[in-house]
Order: C-alpha cells, then sequence, then structure tokens
C-alpha cells in the first residue's frame, strides 16, 4: 500500500528532475541550468510574487465549483 501512496509523488519528482536535467536548447547553456534550478526553488517557495503576473493564481478553486 505504501508503495501505491507513493508512486504519484515520485513519479512528480522524476519529472522535475527531468525537466532540469534535460538538454538546454538553444540559446540557453549549461549554465543555465543553475538557474532552473533556482527558479524551481523560487516558485515553490514564494508563490504570492506570482500571484500578481498570473489571474489564475489570485483565483480560488473552490468558488469555481457549483
Amino acid at each position: 500500500m505504501i508503495v501505491g501512496l507513493m508512486f504519484f509523488p515520485a513519479l512528480l519528482g522524476c519529472l522535475l528532475i527531468w525537466h532540469v536535467a534535460r538538454p538546454q536548447k538553444s540559446p540557453a547553456d549549461n549554465s543555465n541550468r543553475i538557474n532552473k534550478i533556482r527558479l524551481v526553488w523560487f516558485a515553490m517557495t514564494r508563490e504570492e510574487m506570482f500571484a500578481p503576473h498570473f489571474a489564475w493564481l489570485r483565483r480560488d478553486e473552490a468558488e469555481n465549483v457549483q
């Protein structure tokens, strides 16, 4: 049962690692990988700073349920 509960978080973690580690497209180079890691950390820890720029972050999903 514990394996079943850990499957989706592990899948999400693998997806995150893949997107950080995948080959960079031009004009980015390998040094941009550090900035990608910083961006992921920034998005996870400071979501209130993204809300003014993305309207969907300001909406409460519970208010949309009818």
